[in-house]
């Protein structure tokens, strides 16, 4: 939700979801690491980690120093991050929330409403072993990374009824038993919620498709390979089949409520056109393609002449850009020193 700002389109240009947004996963130690937004999750001056009293994250000294940087319309917390900008985004339309509105209208920093968007993590356990994958500095003991009992407990009960979106992501949550017992809970307890997770889609049969269905789950299923030696050499598992059997049966029994995501990364870059066939074959299905943002720019010529040829399904298939190769990264870190400085000055 961000992009370079101009005064005509300001309001969704820049990011604001320091004012209706909170992202939360897990430490090693079990403890939550609270952000804005993933981009921004493991930078010092961007995060809080919290031992108990989730709730109060929200008002911390991290999220007051973003909304007042914005309330001079300075996005400097954001410089070098690769973040996607879309104003049809269903995340845009909290700019209009009253709450929302009225926070940033009269640069408040601090705010007496709770997040209406809450992304979780509840574990980074995965049954993949993606060689592109986010965590890969922590493959070999990922799945001691799981968010403490007490702190899901608390975030069920003081965050879950005030939010409208709930999005829950991994690792693979219909892996993680935590993220299954929490996804479980939240149909259970909160039937109305508007529910998403993000999966690889392995395992949709495994927790039920009509389980799926009959509780409106938003499914964001990621597809690392149109054919199975694709697949297998991004995940490195044999179970595309699986994969696609399960989103067949959802087209087939007219399910709604999904998106695929593509990743085009060097293993996969020639499955690209095949998906964008796919999309074009179903109607009524959306579909996303992203690069893998740690390869950089390497295949945005490719996507751009998807995107040029497939233009005509610009309702249903969107084309994302992310770069967090080596020169932004060394970028980041570059800059990172002084905007710590800066956020040091407002202890």
């Amino acid at each position: 939700m961000r992009k370079e700002c101009d005064d005509a389109h300001k309001k969704l240009a820049c990011c604001y979801r320091s004012y209706f947004r909170m992202t939360i996963t897990p430490s090693r130690d079990g403890d939550a690491i609270v952000a804005p937004c993933w981009n921004n999750m493991f930078y010092p001056e961007n995060k809080a980690v919290v031992k108990e009293n989730i709730k109060g994250a929200w008002n911390s000294r991290q999220f007051r120093f973003q909304r007042k940087l914005i309330s001079r319309s300075d996005w400097s917390f954001c410089k070098g991050a690769s973040c996607v900008f879309d104003p049809f985004h269903r995340e845009a339309k909290f700019l209009d929330d009253p709450d929302c509105k009225e926070a940033i209208a009269l640069k408040k920093d601090v705010l007496a409403y709770t997040p209406k968007i809450i992304v979780i993590n509840p574990s980074h356990a995965c049954n993949c072993d993606c060689y592109f994958c986010f965590y890969v500095f922590m493959k070999q003991d990922r799945g001691k990374y799981r968010l403490k009992g007490d702190l899901l407990k608390e975030i069920e009960e003081t965050l879950i009824p005030s939010a409208e979106i709930v999005s829950i992501s991994g690792g693979e949550p219909f892996f993680a038993q935590e993220s299954r017992a929490f996804i479980d809970r939240l149909i259970m307890n909160h039937p109305n919620k508007k529910i998403s997770v993000n999966t690889n889609g392995t395992l949709l049969r495994d927790y039920g498709l009509d389980k799926i269905i009959e509780n409106n789950l938003f499914l964001t299923i990621t597809v690392y390979g149109m054919q199975d030696r694709t697949h297998e050499a991004v995940t490195k598992r044999n179970n595309r089949a699986i994969v696609f059997s399960a989103i067949q049966e959802l087209i087939d029994r007219r399910y709604k409520r999904m998106q695929l995501l593509f990743l085009v990364s060097e293993r996969s870059f020639n499955d690209s056109e095949r998906f964008c066939e796919f999309i074009a074959g179903n109607e009524g299905l959306k579909g996303i393609v992203r690069n893998n943002r740690y390869e950089g720019e390497r295949f945005w010529g490719l996507m751009r002449r998807l995107q040029e040829k497939y233009v005509g399904l610009a309702s249903r298939l969107k084309f994302e850009y992310q770069d967090v190769s080596l020169p932004r990264i060394i970028s980041r870190r570059l800059y990172n020193p002084i905007h710590s400085f800066r956020y040091l000055l407002q202890r």
